[in-house]
């Protein structure tokens, strides 16, 4: 059996690159041999096949006194002492920072989750993304625009250019569920950061909307997060109801409990709550200023032009007020959905590992 190692920072965020990962790595383990290396000692917030060995290299702590080169000196001694084939890294941004130093039979493969085009632009992270253009084996990228802007960007062969796309990770079965969304008559957002996420954009366009029986839920963010989100809503005189929630590992029900999805994000690349949304059967709402989620989408959401918060507003009282429309948007997710599945996932990984 081969030997693979990920890096990530952390598995204990419920964000969705430790759900997608927990995910895929429970798929792999019948196949591989798999090991994670951690840069903190907090437990899994999803849970992890008990076959796979999850190592705390670095703790915050230990941040502080160790150089970067004492950094990179340990990676490479965990990936020699585990024989490793392949060393996945899950953001281009810090390859740098851990991938100094790896053994020669080991392979750097680089599971993006940022997009490129709205990635973050500072000089370290430049550098980090050419080095992974010069050093990584593959590239596993998430939608197809993606793939073209790191072939464009770093003159990087298509052959070390793979697309697969994040997976659906809920019960699959559950689309196949014949209720009325619509009458839950609720409005879903899910995220950990109110700026990328855009949720201050969100607020805005509640605050224009008057459908007294419909409600805005917000999923996912911190306890400090929820606090700034308050205050956003305090400067808005709101007409609807507003309910704000800290991080969940059954997400599912908070589909199965909504109606519409919106994503009003500032930076986005292959969002994985789009994709099981539209998997359940929930119109989407996004803005057209990120690639990715706009490759998901197949007739089965409103796009409007971005921070244009008006119409945004006008476009969630549109897919309110028309039953008719929001049930063919509907009808496409469900159907759309189902080249997301966790089979394919698996085999196109399979593919690269081989």
């Amino acid at each position: 059996m081969k030997n693979i190692t990920f890096l990530i920072n952390t598995l204990s965020a419920a964000g969705g690159t430790q759900r997608v990962l927990t995910s895929l790595v429970n798929l792999l383990v019948k196949k591989y041999n798999i090991t994670i290396i951690v840069l903190d000692d907090k437990e899994p917030f999803f849970e992890i096949n008990s076959e796979i060995e999850i190592k705390t290299i670095l703790t915050k702590k230990l941040i502080k006194t160790f150089w970067l080169i004492d950094f990179n000196k340990r990676i490479y001694q965990e990936l020699k002492n585990n024989s490793c084939d392949y060393y996945i890294s899950l953001d281009s941004n810090s390859v740098l920072l851990q991938s100094l130093f790896i053994p020669r039979k080991t392979k750097l493969i680089v599971w993006e989750h940022f997009s490129l085009s709205k990635n973050f632009n500072k000089i370290l992270f430049r550098l980090s993304r050419f080095y992974a253009s010069i050093r990584t084996y593959k590239f596993v990228l998430l939608s197809e625009q993606e793939v073209i802007d790191w072939s464009n960007l770093y003159s990087i062969p298509s052959r070390k250019l793979t697309l697969i796309y994040n997976p659906i990770t809920i019960d699959e079965e559950l689309n196949f569920l014949d209720v009325d969304l619509y009458d839950n008559k609720k409005v879903l957002a899910i995220g950990n950061n109110i700026h990328v996420k855009g949720f201050d954009y969100l607020i805005h366009a509640w605050s224009l909307l008057d459908k007294n029986d419909w409600t805005l839920e917000i999923v996912g963010l911190s306890e400090k997060e929820q606090i700034k989100l308050n205050k956003i809503i305090d400067n808005y005189d709101i007409k609807n109801d507003i309910i704000i929630n800290g991080r969940i590992s059954n997400i599912k029900e908070k589909y199965l409990k909504s109606s519409i999805y919106c994503l009003c994000s500032r930076m986005e690349a292959t969002p994985l709550v789009l994709i099981e949304s539209q998997y359940i059967g929930l119109p989407a709402i996004v803005f057209d200023n990120c690639e990715g989620p706009l490759e998901l989408l197949d007739n089965s959401g409103l796009i409007v032009e971005f921070d244009d918060v008006s119409k945004y507003s006008v476009a969630l009282k549109k897919l309110i007020d028309s039953k008719s429309l929001y049930e063919e948007l509907s009808k496409n997710a469900k159907k759309n959905s189902i080249k997301f599945n966790s089979n394919t996932f698996y085999k196109k990984w399979c593919e690269v590992l081989s």
